[in-house]
Order: C-alpha cells, then sequence, then structure tokens
C-alpha cells in the first residue's frame, strides 16, 4: 500500500540509537544505583549514623531515583518505537517496533533484542515501508491526554486478523503531533458522541485504597513490637495488605490509560 503519511520520533528519522540508549541507560541505572548505595552505606559507616533508619532511608532514596529514571528512558524508547502510517486509501496503522524482535532469556538476550530493534528503525528511517507486523486502527473509543503521553483507547485489527481493543500510547514531541491526533479523532464512531460512560475508577481506587489502609493499619497493631493485636492475624493482614495494593495500583494505572 502506498504510505500518505508517516509519524516517527525526530531520532529514529534521522538515525535511530535505541539499542544503544536501552541497553546503556539501563546499566547506566544499575551503575548509579549501586555507586548510591555502597557510598551512602560508606557514609553512614565514617558518620556513625544509626544503620538500620539510614540503610532504609538510602535504599528507599535510592529506589525512587531508579524508578523515576526507569520510567523516564522506557517513555523515550516508547517514543522512538512506535512508527505512524496513513496510507493512500485512508487507513491508518500503528507499529511498536519493539514487538518484531525476539529478546530471548537474560540481558544478553535482551541486549540482542533491543539492537534488532534498532537495525530496523533506522531502515525505516532511510526508506520506510509498511511492514505486515502494523496493526491497523479502527475505531478509536478514547484519547486521554497526560502530562508526557497520549492514551489511545481503540479497536485495532492484529496481522493475524484478530481484532481486539487495545491502549495504544503516543509520547509527546512527534513531528506533525496535531495531525496525528486529528487521524484519531476521525476514528472516533457515532458511539462516542453518547453520554460517557460512568468512570468507577475513582471509587474504586478510594475502596481499595481504604482497604489497603486499614489492613497495613492492623498488621501494625499486630505486629510483635506492638502487641495491641493477637499476633496470629499478622500474617493474614499481611498478605490482604498486597491483595488490595495490587488492587489499589491496577486502578490507578486504569485510571491513567483512560480505560
Amino acid at each position: 500500500m502506498e504510505l500518505k503519511k508517516i509519524w516517527m520520533s525526530p531520532e529514529t528519522r534521522k538515525k535511530s540509537h535505541y539499542g544503544y540508549r536501552t541497553v546503556g541507560g539501563i546499566l547506566g541505572i544499575v551503575l548509579l544505583m549501586t555507586a548510591l548505595l555502597l557510598t551512602g552505606a560508606f557514609l553512614s559507616l565514617s558518620l556513625g549514623l544509626p544503620q538500620q533508619s539510614s540503610s532504609m532511608i538510602l535504599a528507599l532514596l535510592t529506589s525512587a531515583l531508579g524508578i523515576v529514571l526507569a520510567v523516564r528512558l522506557g517513555q523515550r524508547g516508547m517514543q522512538d518505537a512506535m512508527i505512524f502510517f496513513l496510507t493512500e486509501n485512508d487507513r491508518l496503522w500503528i507499529m511498536d517496533a519493539r514487538s518484531i524482535s525476539n529478546y530471548g532469556y537474560g540481558f544478553l538476550g535482551f541486549e540482542v533484542g533491543a539492537m534488532e530493534t534498532q537495525a530496523f528503525l533506522r531502515m525505516q528511517g532511510k526508506k520506510p515501508y509498511l511492514p505486515q507486523g502494523a496493526d491497523e486502527i479502527l475505531k478509536v473509543w478514547n484519547i486521554k491526554e497526560n502530562n508526557s503521553h497520549y492514551a489511545i483507547r481503540c479497536q485495532s485489527r492484529h496481522p493475524n486478523k484478530r481484532v481486539t481493543r487495545h491502549t495504544y500510547f503516543l509520547v509527546k514531541g512527534l513531528q506533525d503531533e496535531e495531525m496525528l491526533l486529528r487521524e484519531f479523532e476521525r476514528r472516533k464512531t457515532w458511539e462516542n458522541t453518547l453520554e460517557p460512560a460512568e468512570n468507577r475508577n475513582i471509587l474504586y481506587i478510594l475502596l481499595s485504597g481504604l482497604a489497603f489502609a486499614v489492613c497495613v493499619t492492623i498488621c501494625v497493631m499486630s505486629h510483635p513490637a506492638v502487641a495491641r493485636m493477637p499476633g496470629e492475624i499478622y500474617f493474614p493482614c499481611m498478605g490482604a495488605s498486597l491483595i488490595a495494593f495490587w488492587f489499589l495500583l491496577y486502578f490507578i494505572i486504569r485510571q491513567h490509560r483512560g480505560e
């Protein structure tokens, strides 16, 4: 099919460094966290700080920094890997280049897969074409704007002809981004003009958050160090806390994705 318009990240259009950035970024995050932990432990011992409290604070801060850096790295990789195609017959396609690679097992397999993705992106940058693995966007149910990206809930047809609902992410920063958003808007059906379905995610977030808070409180009160409640309920409540936290995280993600 003849291509009418293509949207890809500026770097992919020039010369993709997806593999180098992804692998190097992961190694850099791991080395940075290791260096921070070792440095913090050395300073804690040198200054004579309480070991338990200082180690916990250091671990929490280092983990938070690692999560932030990993999220940013993932967003940049997603922007580089996603390519959108508009054909002459007005059909809109989307391709996640990460799906073409077999990442195998372990970090070495991941590295090989990342370099395969980079090679594909470089071919697209030189001479774009519609790959066989692209998904066709049939309908758009919802477009939710977030700080760094758009979450687009669609009905799409996969290469195996299976039609499913899927959420795609459009990371902000693409050239002619507004034109691509208009193409998604055009594919909204008449069902979207009706009164939108009630969003119950907020209610579920509140309920699961309340359940999590109650379970954590009971865990603290039943801990042997506190002993304000029977110790036999400590481990069951700990398991209930994990379940409540899983539901809380699940509904937060759904709300963030506009589902």
